[in-house]
């Protein structure tokens, strides 16, 4: 019970610890003698939201609020937000969606392409950028602001960016699920904003038709409403 446990578990929130279903057996293995009814409520629990995610419109429901899509519209730069880089250099598929899209809108003269660096950052973001867009034969203004560990430090530093640039509308790309929080906390901080996410690669955002779709797509929402609360308590959205 406790090996199903975790192989559900995984599947819902751990992809990435392959092997997670070991301790979860393990500690069956010691509790079930005397939480028995506990450990099968439990397990029986996490079989429901399992199924529900695997084989339900659940996920679509919950992923659908959580994408913002504005009109473009004319503004004073791109902001691309972060995100994860190998340490060579090359871009994960969502950092290469975010440059690519982010590109694709500052193809007009005089644009600026704002990146934000991680923390600490593998790899530099704005040399990536600049190098995918000489290869694409585009010359925006590539502006790194940061570092920042999170959301709300990208937020900080674009709006701290625009204040001394004499700003006031920035165009944000990010991931279609992380676009409603992520153009919240930089709207909060007094800076106009168009959303326009990029290109979703991990799933598929539109049809959600295979249940693999759907856990990873889970995975990504669990973690947007979980952040999109946090910050309303915080008061940064």
């Amino acid at each position: 019970m406790g090996a199903v446990a975790g192989f559900m578990l995984r599947d819902l929130a751990v992809d990435t610890l392959a092997s997670f279903w070991l301790p979860w057996a393990v500690l069956g293995a010691v509790v079930f003698g005397r939480l028995r009814t506990l450990l099968g409520a439990f397990t029986m629990a996490v079989l429901a939201i399992w199924l529900a995610v695997a084989f339900t419109p659940l996920v679509a429901r919950l992923a659908r609020p959580l994408v913002r899509r504005d009109a473009v519209v004319a503004a004073d730069a791109v902001l691309v937000l972060g995100s994860r880089l190998q340490s060579d250099g090359e871009p994960s598929a969502t950092a290469l969606s975010r440059l690519v899209h982010g590109l694709e809108l500052t193809r007009e003269p005089g644009a600026r392409l704002v990146v934000t660096e991680k923390v600490p950052p593998p790899a530099a973001y704005a040399a990536l950028a600049s190098q995918l867009a000489r290869r694409l034969g585009l010359t925006p203004e590539v502006i790194a602001v940061g570092p920042a560990r999170r959301t709300r430090d990208e937020a900080v530093e674009a709006a701290a960016l625009c204040r001394r640039r004499g700003w006031h509308r920035l165009l944000v790309v990010t991931s279609p699920t992380h676009s409603r929080r992520a153009c919240d906390a930089v709207e909060h901080l007094g800076v106009a904003v168009s959303c326009s996410p990029a290109a979703e690669t991990e799933f598929d955002l539109e049809t959600f038709d295979r249940p693999s779709d759907r856990f990873i797509a889970f995975r990504s929402v669990l973690h947007e409403w979980a952040g999109i609360w946090y910050y309303r308590y915080k008061g940064w959205a």
